[in-house]
This record gives structure tokens, sequence and C-alpha cells, in this order.
């Protein structure tokens, strides 16, 4: 498969003390207001109108150079990212793009309050030739700040933030900015992150089936699924080298903490989540090769429920 790269240019030091939103990083952590939340994701909306634009993914959202979701990973309605849960003790990991002006360099700077809360790895996605498209997968690690320019045709560049929140960290509520600084303006996506009371167990090896890059990007999950409760044999090691690797990675924390709930009382867990996915039992999900019916993003209420207790109707069917 061919690949594709953006081209990078020099580091240059944050520009953190002249920032615009330089007081809202050094007030007091504390959950913002939903108005002042909505002005500030307007605030960037309306910067986007002048040639640059921050979006952020979940995992299971692949965008192109083109700003277009991967067509396989297309879903009707994606998850909106503006409030994501963590597991102590865990990873989430995000992805976004960036648009900016044709041929102008570009600055991306990843700001927390209170100050790393979270471990934030940021990786330059590199895109691969598949199904007529280019799909973001290889991983290449940059460090903060970031500074680089689109090539020729290019409208926008894939990253992955990838967060480790330590387990000791306290149960409440920080802030997380995504800021793009792009001709002389600021762009800022804020988040409002919420750590959890569930800790993930101790990482499990990475070992498990990685799909071709023109799977749909959730095809990592059925397969460490599959690996867990089909009976299949001892999963080969894995390197932590590309998407569909993370992606494995966070599913296999996904099954640890299934597996947890399972030794505290959570009957028959493991083996009734693919009825999240559609599947009509385990046996139906062991015998398919189809993915979930439900879409890429179908995962995701499952990690709500076993991070957060979120209720998963289809757990409680008697099929």
């Amino acid at each position: 498969m061919r690949k594709a790269f953006i081209r990078a240019a020099s580091p240059v030091l944050p520009c953190l003390p002249g920032h615009p939103l330089r007081r809202f990083l050094e007030r007091p952590t504390c959950a913002l207001p939903g108005l002042a939340r909505l002005f500030l994701l307007l605030a960037a909306s309306a910067l986007a109108s002048h040639g640059q634009r921050i979006t952020v993914f979940s995992e299971f959202q692949r965008p192109r150079p083109d700003g277009e979701v991967v067509s396989v990973d297309r879903v009707a309605s994606r998850r909106e990212i503006l409030s994501p849960a963590m597991v102590r003790n865990g990873w989430l990991t995000l992805l976004f793009s960036v648009e900016a002006p044709a041929g102008e360099s570009y600055t991306i700077y990843v700001a927390q309050n209170p100050d790393a809360t979270a471990k934030a790895d940021l990786y330059q996605l590199e895109y691969v030739e598949g199904n007529g498209e280019w799909i973001p997968d290889g991983l290449k690690p940059v460090a903060q700040p970031v500074q680089a320019v689109l090539s020729e045709g290019q409208k926008s560049q894939a990253y992955l933030l990838d967060l480790f929140l330590p387990a000791g960290t306290p149960v409440e509520r920080f802030r997380l900015e995504i800021q793009l600084h792009a001709a002389g303006r600021w762009t800022i996506y804020p988040m409002e992150m919420r750590p959890m009371v569930t800790l993930a167990p101790a990482a499990p090896p990475l070992r498990g089936l990685l799909p071709p890059p023109e799977a749909r990007a959730d095809e990592a999950v059925r397969l460490a699924l599959r690996g867990a409760i089909c009976e299949e044999k001892q999963q080969p090691a894995a390197e932590l080298s590309s998407l569909r690797a993370v992606v494995l990675r966070n599913a296999l924390q996904d099954l640890a903490i299934a597996r947890e709930k399972l030794r505290a009382g959570g009957a028959e867990l493991l083996s009734r989540l693919p009825l999240a996915g559609g599947w009509a039992s385990k046996e139906d999900f062991c015998a398919s090769a189809q993915p979930a019916a439900r879409g890429a993003e179908w995962w995701l209420r499952v990690r709500g429920h076993l991070y957060q207790d979120l209720p998963l109707p289809e757990l409680n069917s008697r099929k």
C-alpha cells in the first residue's frame, strides 16, 4: 500500500503566555456552565469560517485527508465528543483533524487544567491507500507544540490523541483543549473530561488479530471479543504501531474491566456483550464474520456500561 505524508516544519515554542484564552486556562478547576461551553464551541466554529477548523472523532470514525470519514466507518449520527468519560489507570483515545489555510504553517498544542492531569501522547496519523481512498492508520509520534503545513491538495490532517489517566487521579472533572494557531488566529476545541470511579486492571499483553486497514474501524474490537468468548486459540502478539493496534489495546482494556465485573457478580456479562452490536446471541456472534449491525461506534455504548454502569437493555434480554 502506498503512504501519504504531511510536510512538517521546524518546532516552535508554544504561544501560551499570549494566548487569548490564558485567563480561561488559569481559572480554578470546575465544571464550566453549559452556556460558557456552548459559547466557546460557537467561537471555534466561527473561526473555522476563516479556513481553519478542529474536528474531534471517536477512534471508530477515521477522518480522511479530504475531511470526510472513511466510507466504511460512516454512521447516520456520529458521537459528539464534548465531555468524555475516562477510566482511571486506563486509556482514552481521540482522533481529530485539522484544517488550515493551504500553504501556511499551523501549530497544535494540547492544554490541560490542572496541567498534566492525564499523560497525553500525540501522533500524526499516516495515510495508506485502500479501496480507492486514503485511510489514516500509521502512527508517527510528534512532540508538542506541533508545527506543520498541509501538503498540496490536502484539506485536513488527522492526529491521534492518546490519554492515560493515572490510578490515583481524583474523580473530579478537568479541562482539556486542543488548540490550533493558523493565519494569525486561534481555534480552540474545549472538552470537559470526566474521570470515573472505575479503575482499569493492569494492562494485559497486546495480543490479538489486526484487521487490514480497509476493514471497518471497529473490526479490531470484534476480533478481540471473538478471541475472548469464542474459545479461539492464543492470539498473536501485536505492536502498537497503527491505529488498528490502538483500537485493539483499548478493546482488551475494556474486556479486562468486563472480567473484573464478572468477578464482582456480573454474571454472563462477557458472553452477552455481542447483543449490544446486534448479534442475536454469543453463538450467532461466534459463527459470524460480519461487522456489528449497529454501526462502527456500537462499542461506545458498551464502554458507557462498563465505565459508568449506563444501561444496556440488550444485555437484559432473554435471547
